[in-house]
């Protein structure tokens, strides 16, 4: 499902992760519908949670990422990294389905929408004009 387009109206920036805000909470997304992800987490013991979406102008809704890691080989500018493995930036570098295509460099971002197409389960969003959203939060 796509990103609310009012999810910065409707959700909490809850923490700083890097560069990006986190906002939530979070939903039983697709994650919970990928037998992939399911048995990922299963297998390594990590109990399956609503996540949030990360990022503001680039968004990614950790509860719909299937963690294909398709969007990272297309960002011409490498905005995006893995969450569980820090610096590493291509499809075979994904730990497992437990991790999550990071928009750690969300500045660099170009409005390109590359990783928008190949996404296949819609969870990201490209919005250039919440570059000032992001730059007002304020967390309590």
């Amino acid at each position: 499902m796509p990103i609310d387009d009012n999810f910065y109206q409707t959700l909490k920036a809850a923490e700083k992760h890097v560069d990006h805000y986190v906002w939530g909470p979070g939903k039983e997304g697709e994650v919970t519908k990928n037998q992939e992800v399911v048995d990922a987490h299963e297998k390594s013991g990590i109990t399956l949670e609503p996540r949030g979406i990360h990022g503001t102008y680039v968004a990614v809704d950790f509860d719909d990422c299937v963690a294909d890691g398709a969007c990272l080989p297309v960002c011409p500018v490498a905005v995006f990294e893995w969450e569980k493995n820090p610096g590493k930036a291509g499809q075979d570098d994904r730990l497992d389905y437990t991790d999550k295509s990071d928009p750690i460099r969300e500045a660099d971002c170009i409005f390109c929408m590359a990783c928008v197409s190949v996404c296949p389960t819609t969870a990201i969003k490209i919005d250039q004009s919440l570059v000032d959203v992001h730059n007002r939060v304020q967390l309590d």
